[in-house]
């Protein structure tokens, strides 16, 4: 097989495409009446809403649930030495006491 064989396009083709007169009217032809678009900009605004509202309380919720989190670990972390320097504070360094006892507990 020779490059002879294979056909070539040498000739440019110019197509353009023609509508008949029912295509012509039906692309100019509105989609929707004005009451149709009301009907759709409602519904499409009271969706778009409910997936805000959705999207906004969930995230709310996420917020509450990290804060409460973070505000559990430092009181963990916090209250006991908050407890112990009150206690200092108002009964004194009572370390020798509290040896005594433990050593009262062991007998």
């Amino acid at each position: 097989m020779s490059d002879d064989d294979i056909p070539v396009l040498t000739d440019e083709v110019d197509i353009v495409p023609t509508l008949t007169d029912e295509v012509e009217k039906a692309a100019t032809a509105p989609l929707l009446d004005e009451f149709q678009i009301n009907e759709l900009r409602i519904r499409l605004t009271d969706s778009a809403y409910g997936l805000m509202e959705r999207l906004l309380y969930n995230a709310i919720r996420e917020m509450e649930n990290a804060l409460l989190e973070d505000l559990a670990s430092h009181l963990r972390k916090e209250l006991p030495e908050l407890v112990d320097d009150i206690l200092k504070e108002h009964l004194g360094d009572v370390q020798s006491g509290a040896t005594d006892s433990n050593e009262l507990d062991k007998n």
